[in-house]
């Protein structure tokens, strides 16, 4: 169906499909993070159906006998698999062979096979938290694959964006180790915020930017994990400020120089925000906008990662 289409009209395609496919990825983490902190993780409890259901009608469910969530949990999950099943994979599919029939114009082929594998994988990680009874490392690994899948979008929607990677930017591989250590711990606070959540320990430290003062350890199992995601959060904070003091000979540049400015912006925010949350005791929609807010930090760092790379593979 391709071949008949000029190369310019493909190109635009992967931009819209990658784009799109972005922002499913992107929903997709978000739908996420409602259904662990409503508890809705087993509102459906078989794979890939829900109740035996391909839509959990109401009227249906009321003759279920062991229905134990409110309907609003059932539809949460109910979503949050939707978006995989009829966004996510298709998508992902398009722009693979999309992809395919540019790997002459500078996209990468192993990124395509990449991504599509990850999809394999993240799919069949999906069926099995639900097997595992969603317990919380099987969560965090689900949200980890998630999160590579969608590093490895951003690389081919920005190759097929074209841009223009002739900048001289200094000392790049500090830059680009500096990165990975940034996306690698941005990476591991969001998948360890998975794990304090689906833990129940997200109030285990009822106090910011202390503990608690009911006498307990430190040690104690919620809340060190708690202390652990805090002390995740603060370690990526740091590399964040890294990143902004290695960029500061980019001006010349103003896209990069702007996303420099702009991921301070967010670390602050979300480090403000990330208290709020234990202010307001764990206020859903406060926690959502928390674990998007991480999501924007690691597009943002894998952006630069990319453009970095490509800078460092050209010269």
């Amino acid at each position: 169906m391709l071949n008949n289409i000029s190369k310019d009209r493909i190109i635009i395609l992967l931009k819209i499909f990658s784009g799109l496919l972005i922002v499913a990825i992107f929903s997709q983490i978000s739908l996420g993070s409602a259904v662990r902190l409503t508890g809705s993780g087993l509102s459906c409890p078989d794979w890939p159906l829900c109740y035996g259901l391909w839509f959990p009608d109401p009227e249906k469910l009321s003759t279920i006998s062991d229905v134990n969530y409110e309907f609003y949990q059932i539809m949460l999950e109910w979503i949050h698999r939707l978006n995989a099943a009829i966004f996510i994979a298709p998508l992902t599919l398009i722009v693979f062979i999309i992809g395919l029939k540019l790997h002459n114009s500078g996209i990468n082929q192993k990124t395509l096979y990449a991504i599509l594998v990850l999809l394999v994988l993240q799919g069949l990680m999906g069926g099995f938290t639900v097997f595992d009874s969603n317990s919380p490392w099987s969560v965090a690994v689900h949200l980890g694959f998630a999160l590579i899948l969608l590093l490895f979008v951003i690389r081919i929607f920005m190759q097929s964006l074209y841009l223009n990677y002739n900048v001289n930017i200094p000392y790049n591989k500090r830059k680009l180790s500096t990165l990975i250590i940034s996306l690698i711990f941005i990476m591991l606070t969001m998948l360890m915020g998975a794990i304090v959540s689906k833990s129940g320990s997200s109030l285990a430290c009822d106090l910011w930017p202390l503990c608690s003062d009911d006498g307990l350890s430190i040690f104690q199992h919620n809340k060190f994990l708690h202390l652990t995601h805090r002390a995740l959060a603060i370690i990526s904070a740091i590399c964040i400020y890294f990143v902004f003091r290695i960029y500061k000979d980019i001006r010349h540049n103003k896209l990069i120089y702007r996303v420099r400015n702009i991921l301070v912006i967010v670390i602050v925010f979300q480090i403000v925000i990330g208290a709020t949350v234990i202010f307001t005791e764990l206020n859903m929609y406060i926690a959502m906008f928390h674990q998007s807010l991480a999501v924007i930090l690691f597009m943002m760092l894998s952006f630069l990662f990319w453009f970095t790379l490509q800078i460092n593979y050209k010269n």
